[in-house]
């Protein structure tokens, strides 16, 4: 059985004024319907709970003690869902398939809720919450499965409720773009997103994934470290190296950081308004634009020198409640890394490399060419002391004297890591 690999292309939508005001009331019947949903669930599950006795807990967080609901799993059944609300004012707007993803999404919310609960027992998690409800009155993603879509003179002809569909005065459709087969189209989604409407095309060209590629080594492995304006330095197991420059994205954000700071010099925390929105956009659209060449880049570099791994060190959340002073978190926190990742995860399948991602405790403080030992994270034995130093900023001195870049050897022993898991040699 064939592998689904199917890839979300994100354009923008450019409505007449009709359209935007049609897909403005979509959007805000399905933001209502979600709220809808949630509060169905709650009030079945807040029953539930007073039936079983002593409904309300009390339990620390913090240094606080708090009292709330018990914590037990919700139980969202999706066709009773749509039974219950299908007579609903705002489901009734909306094209029936339309109106389900909605509440799918709703049910979907609910299950890694419980999921969470498994893990709060566990002690893994903090004490998780129930999804809370949307802004009142504000707008949320339509989505549309293919089996009612229909394509004609190059555009996508989403299905339309009964009740509204006599009163439009504007043609409804989507503008399919000229790389994408209308075959391959398998889900719309139509999401508000600072002041503007995008959509989101789920295809399936065809690909599949390769498993193995006979035109790369996988004994051998690129190793990528993340810094600050050193964003990515990677060493491989041929010698060779590199540095993906960091600066201009600090430099983006620093940008971005003084223009919002600007528009809300004198007002309330949560001010936000159309300015800010043009700042918001043109600030995600960078950071996308340098994710997507950074991960292309690394993906070129290792087919043209024919290496089939890519070795990336990360640790989960090192990022949260980070304090490395104003300057420095906007330089580290705030470049998307993590985001980086995920976009190799995709791309990666694609050409038949294995993309790895290993904790990278003590690699900047361990000596790679002195050998030293890498402890995991929590797991540094007191007598563990690394046999090399860093003598000045981004210069690292082995034992033996020897001075290396000090990213590149921390991409060194982000490979030796997994060295043995690999197979590298």
């Amino acid at each position: 059985m064939r592998q689904q690999l199917y890839r979300t292309l994100t354009t923008r939508a450019r409505f007449s004024d009709e359209e935007k005001l049609f897909w403005e009331d979509q959007c805000r019947h399905a933001n209502s319907l979600v709220n809808c949903a949630i509060y169905q669930i709650k009030q079945s599950h807040f029953d539930f709970l007073e039936e079983q006795g002593n409904a309300f807990t009390s339990y620390w967080r913090g240094d606080e003690l708090r009292s709330g609901w018990k914590t037990y799993r919700a139980k969202a059944n999706y066709s009773e869902l749509c039974s219950t609300l299908k007579d609903n004012e705002h489901y009734r707007q909306m094209a029936a398939q339309s109106a389900q993803q909605s509440i799918k999404s709703v049910v979907e919310s609910i299950a890694s809720y419980n999921g969470l609960v498994k893990a709060y027992y566990k002690g893994e998690v903090d004490r998780p919450r129930l999804p809370r409800y949307r802004q009142k009155g504000g707008l949320a993603a339509v989505t549309f499965p293919r089996q009612l879509l229909k394509y004609k003179d190059g555009c996508i002809h989403p299905p339309i409720a009964k009740e509204i569909k006599p009163d439009l005065i504007a043609d409804i459709k989507l503008k399919l773009p000229s790389f994408i087969d209308s075959d391959w189209v398998k889900e719309v989604t139509v999401r508000p997103c600072l002041g503007e409407f995008w959509i989101d095309w789920v295809i399936d060209d065809g690909k599949q994934p390769v498993e193995v590629n006979p035109n790369l080594d996988y004994s051998q492995a690129w190793g990528f470290d993340h810094g600050g304006n050193n964003w990515l330095t990677g060493v491989s197991t041929k010698g060779q190296s590199l540095i993906l420059n960091g600066k201009r994205l600090s430099s983006m954000n620093q940008g971005y950081c003084r223009l919002v700071a600007k528009y809300k010099q004198g007002k309330s925390e949560f001010y936000w308004d159309s300015n800010l929105d043009r700042v918001q956009r043109k600030r995600n659209n960078q950071m996308r634009d340098a994710i997507n060449k950074a991960a292309r880049f690394m993906v070129n570099r290792c087919l043209a020198d024919g290496i089939g791994n890519i070795v990336v060190g990360w640790n989960e959340g090192m990022k949260n409640r980070s304090n490395m002073s104003k300057r420095n978190n906007q330089n580290f926190v705030m470049i998307p890394t993590k985001q980086l990742i995920e976009r190799l995860k995709q791309l990666c399948p694609e050409y038949g490399i294995v993309l790895t991602i290993t904790e990278e405790a003590n690699t900047s403080a361990a000596s790679f060419l002195d050998g030293d030992s890498l402890p995991k994270h929590g797991e540094k034995p007191a007598t563990w002391k690394p046999s090399g130093k860093r003598v000045k900023r981004g210069l690292y001195q082995s034992a033996y004297g020897f001075l290396i870049n000090a990213d590149c050897n921390g991409a060194a022993n982000i490979i030796r890591k997994v060295a043995t898991q690999l197979g590298v040699n």
